[in-house]
């Protein structure tokens, strides 16, 4: 008997290959005739990575604190929505950094 998640779990797999393989190009090592990179470039790309993780803090907090006073079903709904907003904005804040700056030659 076939799994109905199989099929699925093929498309995910075709889907997400190519998604591992694009950081693999982009890290190979720059060429010479483009020199050091100025440090001021990766100390820009960590401040990029703390914004993304303060502005994600930030909305958890603001979340939690706007969900009481609600029932525990909805501030449960809500308090999840919070953490997955936080981490999508943490995780586009450290591509940004990372395709931006980390990754620039």
């Amino acid at each position: 008997m076939k799994s109905w998640l199989h099929p699925f779990r093929r498309i995910c797999l075709i889907w997400l290959l190519p998604a591992l393989c694009a950081p693999a190009f982009a890290m190979r090592q720059c060429p010479a005739e483009f020199g050091p990179k100025d440090p001021s470039v990766n100390a820009l790309g960590w401040l990029v990575v703390a914004l993304g993780l303060a502005l994600g803090g930030w909305l958890l907090y603001f979340v939690v604190q706007r969900s009481r006073g609600t029932g525990w079903l909805k501030r449960t709904a809500f308090i999840f929505a919070g953490i997955v907003g936080m981490v999508l904005i943490s995780v586009c804040g450290l591509a940004l950094a990372a395709g931006l700056f980390f990754l620039k030659c």
